[in-house]
């Protein structure tokens, strides 16, 4: 007598499948191409190409030379403005382009989670947006001190300012996550986080006026904390780094949370 069989439905491995596959992908978008190459010229003159000039002009007039404390706060200053724009349209590019093309529906149709989906692209844009927007940014501010006859950051110090200018730059990273994956035109997840960019000088001054605590709570308190800490200083509250890493963890889980929901 034959046995009778049932065809049974198989899940995928819950929550992280497809995971490695996908972040090979994303990876290789960067690796396989000149992508990585193009960025890294970018940030290279738009960041230590303006420390470099400014440096040669004070150094060409009679004026002595400028000094390593203020090209580290010129460093520190152009790489916390500056960097955040360029990371807001990596993160557009990456969910909404491929909710506009089409490609998001079509990999969510192979054994790819959701929330694979979505991780693999932070994970990946996140390492390399730090090893090129800082690392890399750092390694070569000191090179550029070195040749000007300057006092390099050491070591340490350094490490640590750029460890907290890559928690500044998870926020939005993680930010335009959410936000992409809220909105299916990209008008709102370009222009809500840019214009919050441009506006935390207002709601700094603001919040200085009628809630001096929330101060502690905007992403770029760290551009400061940083510079402290490339300069050897002592950080007087660790509240900014704890708030914008709860603040980066919310979004994350916000995004998550949202594209379960996503109808393709």
């Amino acid at each position: 007598m034959a046995t009778e069989q049932r065809l049974r439905s198989v899940e995928a491995t819950g929550i992280f499948s497809g995971f490695r596959n996908m972040l090979r992908k994303e990876n290789g978008s960067w690796m396989g191409t000149s992508h990585w190459l193009v960025q890294s010229i970018i940030w290279l003159l738009f960041v230590n190409g303006i420390v470099a000039l400014v440096l040669s002009l004070s150094s060409s007039n009679s004026q002595p030379l400028m000094g390593a404390l203020a090209a580290t706060d010129l460093f520190f200053m152009i790489l916390g403005s500056a960097t955040p724009f360029g990371v807001i349209i990596l993160m557009y590019n990456a969910i909404v382009g491929e909710k506009k093309s089409g490609t998001a529906e079509w990999v969510l149709s192979s054994p790819l989670s959701r929330e694979s989906f979505l991780l693999s692209k932070l994970v990946a844009n996140s390492a390399w947006v730090f090893a090129i927007m800082v690392l890399l940014q750092g390694v070569v501010f000191n090179l550029i001190l070195v040749a000007f006859g300057l006092p390099t950051v050491p070591v340490l110090n350094m490490a640590a300012g750029l460890t907290i200018n890559c928690l500044h730059l998870l926020f939005w990273l993680t930010l335009t996550l959410m936000l992409g994956s809220a909105f299916q035109s990209g008008g709102p997840v370009l222009g809500i986080p840019m214009a919050f960019l441009l506006l935390q000088d207002l709601v700094m001054q603001l919040a200085a006026r009628y809630a001096p605590w929330a101060i502690k709570l905007l992403p770029k308190t760290l551009m400061a904390q940083g510079l402290q800490l490339a300069q050897g200083s002592g950080l007087a509250t660790v509240v900014p780094i704890l708030a914008v890493a709860l603040w980066s963890i919310v979004f994350t889980a916000a995004a998550v949370w949202r594209f379960r929901r996503e109808e393709f």
